[in-house]
């Protein structure tokens, strides 16, 4: 994880220095446990260890370290998952049902109290950490979900895997970089070129399960 991490640094100090400028400081042990205190759950050992790299960004701070989404603080973690968690509470997935495209390893629901968003497209989409997967899943998966988001996908097994693929593609040159101007930077994939990455997820793995 601390490759990945630096190998994460290193890329965005060359080529996105002001993303790298936007992070915050670490988190520390005593703030990763509020917030699990605050969830009632257990956070995975490869998420503490992010968090523990930078606390998120600042917030809404536009270009997001995730193609354009933002990576979220603690706070802004936990401010989210609090209406998700609501949302539950009053019975949102009585009325909307969800679809996991690979079929068994999400659970076919709308919203989940065990879903830990990390990256925010704004517009009330995720990144996130799903920690009560389908019986074809695996704790700490990371996937999909949000207000546009009804087919669920599985970026990865875990966060470790996902920041490595990340950083991967970032390193094999899929991205644009792209200014209109000194305020206005957009951060994006190349191969396929689309301008928000839970789309790009999409296009991807279509027709695959």
């Amino acid at each position: 994880m601390k490759e990945i991490l630096t190998r994460i640094e290193t890329w965005f100090k060359k080529h996105l220095p002001e993303v790298l400028d936007s992070l915050n400081p670490a988190a520390t042990e005593e703030e990763i446990l509020e917030l699990e205190n605050q969830m009632q759950f257990e956070l995975p050992p490869s998420f503490k260890e992010l968090y523990k790299w930078h606390n998120g960004q600042m917030s809404r701070y536009y270009p997001g370290l995730f193609y354009g989404l933002e990576f979220l603080s603690l706070p802004e973690i936990h401010r989210n998952w609090q209406v998700w968690a609501q949302l539950v509470d009053e019975g949102i997935n009585k009325d909307i049902l969800g679809q996991s495209h690979s079929p068994g390893k999400v659970k076919e629901i709308y919203a989940s109290k065990k879903w830990i968003p990390f990256a925010y497209d704004c517009g009330g989409n995720h990144l996130g950490i799903d920690l009560d997967p389908g019986k074809k899943g695996k704790v700490g998966q990371v996937i999909n979900f949000g207000r546009d988001e009804d087919v669920k996908f599985v970026f990865a097994d875990d966060l470790e895997s996902f920041l490595n693929w990340f950083i991967t593609q970032l390193e094999s040159g899929n991205y644009i970089i792209s200014s209109e101007d000194e305020d206005s930077i957009s951060f994006s994939t190349k191969n396929p070129e689309m301008s928000h990455f839970l789309d790009y997820w999409k296009v991807i793995t279509q027709g695959k399960l």
